[in-house]
């Protein structure tokens, strides 16, 4: 097949521009268009009769399916940061409070004996607060 540059005089017929994947039909003697970086191809009469039915039966299975494919990749774009946020709260409720180290830890005698201990930290700021709202209250 011989290759064609763009705004190069042509006969009657149809070009195929494989760049951009597009068809021209000239209809009389004249300039295809483009630039000369563009190259065309010249389409034989009887391959359009034979490629064109099964191209449109192809378009005509698809286009649809697109569509479909379309809206869902726009509903999901859309639903997705929703969807992250409830999957996070989710997680969140149902994760347990469980702490194996601290449960294991807190069994024992010392654990008991710790218990009736005093906290001496928590009785200084007790007594603080008590101070606190002693000068608050004069």
């Amino acid at each position: 097949m011989r290759r064609y540059r763009g705004n190069e005089k042509v006969e009657p017929g149809v070009y195929f521009n494989l760049a951009q994947l597009a068809f021209t039909s000239i209809a009389e003697e004249g300039r295809l268009p483009g630039t000369v970086s563009d190259e065309y191809r010249r389409v034989p009469t009887l391959a359009l009769l034979v490629v064109g039915p099964p191209l449109g039966a192809v378009y005509v299975i698809f286009l649809p399916l697109i569509g479909f494919g379309m809206l869902a990749w726009v509903a999901g774009t859309k639903l997705a940061p929703v969807m992250e946020d409830g999957g996070a709260a989710f997680v969140r409720v149902l994760r347990p409070a469980w702490q194996p180290a601290m449960a294991f830890l807190s069994r024992g005698r010392a654990a008991k004996s710790r218990k009736n201990s005093t906290d001496h930290w928590a009785e200084d700021v007790k007594t603080e607060l008590e101070a606190t709202d002693k000068h608050a209250e004069k």
